[in-house]
């Protein structure tokens, strides 16, 4: 069956996906990476050296890999502030188990105890009825302490050959396997929101949580199931960061968690959840990762780069409520224009 374009809805539907990307929502992040792209081109040519281009790649996807999963939580109407604490306790837990040895176990020692940590968030969370913003708060606090003390605040070096090529290595020379590993984990994202029953119960939970319940889903799985995906997928980030670092500590990522949110409001998904774009998360990432790097080239002093992504925050979350504003306006204008060309039923 054809629609009134002579085209099918199938083949119609990828190109409207694909374009509602740039919507006013992610109009915000797209501007201001245009912009950092063009004014780095300009101030320091030697951003696009492939060598620099590579360290923001690995950057992008150590913060992107958490934020993906992250937006799936958000968009469920849920966030965990426990990340920071997961990205030291998974990889210093997996080294202090299996050493250097086996750098493939290590990882998966690794996702394994961040999916077993976010296990527990998610019991908590559905089985005690805590809010999610209390029940992150407080493992927040237990899983760094706990990674404080298996290591009594001492850092675990990484040595595995395995590990530390899987964290800056690239493929051909060129693209960063933390890239691809981003891509993945993007791609099962993606595969979970618009491809499996899961994900438009993602979608109900955050737009109507009371109506999601009536209508049969069962919000206690759908937690559960985001919370220790996001815990085993932050575990991957961890020892990938740590492999980057050549070192695992309980601190490694003290602003992770509030990195990841930012990124993934920044992208377009709403904090009241609902709604949500991976493209846009994605896009976030690189501009916080740009970001920090073009201070880097500057000689700016590192903690300027917390003010910086404040800015930036602020800035595409602004751009974006304005280009809304424009586009409400202008509809409006259509709409009255459009009821007074209407013509009137004549008087009796």
């Amino acid at each position: 069956m054809t629609n009134v374009t002579g085209g099918s809805p199938a083949a119609v539907a990828p190109i409207s996906h694909l374009f509602s990307a740039f919507d006013s929502h992610r109009l915000g992040v797209w501007i201001l990476n245009a912009g950092l792209l063009c004014f780095l081109a300009i101030a320091t040519p030697n951003f696009f050296n492939i060598a620099n281009l590579q360290a923001v790649l690995n950057d992008a996807s150590i913060l992107g890999i958490g934020a993906a999963v992250m937006t799936l939580l958000i968009i469920a109407g849920a966030f965990d502030l426990s990340v920071s604490s997961t990205m030291g306790l998974a990889p210093v837990l997996a080294l202090s188990l299996f050493g250097n040895s086996y750098g493939p176990l290590i990882m998966l020692a690794s996702v394994l105890v961040g999916g077993l940590l976010g296990l527990v968030n998610g019991l908590v969370i559905t089985r005690g009825n805590v809010a999610p913003f209390v029940a992150t708060l407080g493992t927040l606090f237990v899983y760094g302490s706990l990674g404080a003390i298996a290591t009594g605040g001492n850092a675990v070096f990484v040595t595995s050959p395995f590990l530390l090529e899987l964290s800056t290595g690239t493929l051909v020379g060129t693209v960063p396997y933390s890239f691809l590993i981003l891509l993945a984990v993007c791609g099962l994202c993606s595969f979970i929101l618009h491809r499996l029953h899961i994900g438009r119960w993602i979608r109900a939970a955050g737009s109507n949580m009371r109506a999601a319940h009536v209508n049969g889903i069962d919000l206690q799985w759908v937690y559960l199931i985001l919370f220790t995906l996001t815990g085993a997928v932050t575990g991957l980030a961890g020892i990938i960061l740590s492999g980057y670092l050549a070192s695992a500590i309980a601190t490694q990522a003290p602003n992770y968690n509030l990195s990841v949110i930012s990124a993934v409001v920044v992208g377009g998904t709403s904090l009241r959840g609902g709604q949500g774009s991976l493209v846009g998360t994605l896009l976030a990432a690189w501009l916080f990762a740009m970001v920090n790097n073009g201070l880097i080239l500057f000689g700016v002093d590192s903690y300027w780069q917390y003010l910086a992504i404040g800015v930036v925050l602020v800035a595409a979350l602004t751009l974006g409520a304005m280009v809304d504003s424009v586009r409400r306006w202008r509809s409006a204008i259509r709409s009255a224009q459009d009821r007074r060309m209407i013509p009137r039923p004549p008087d009796d």
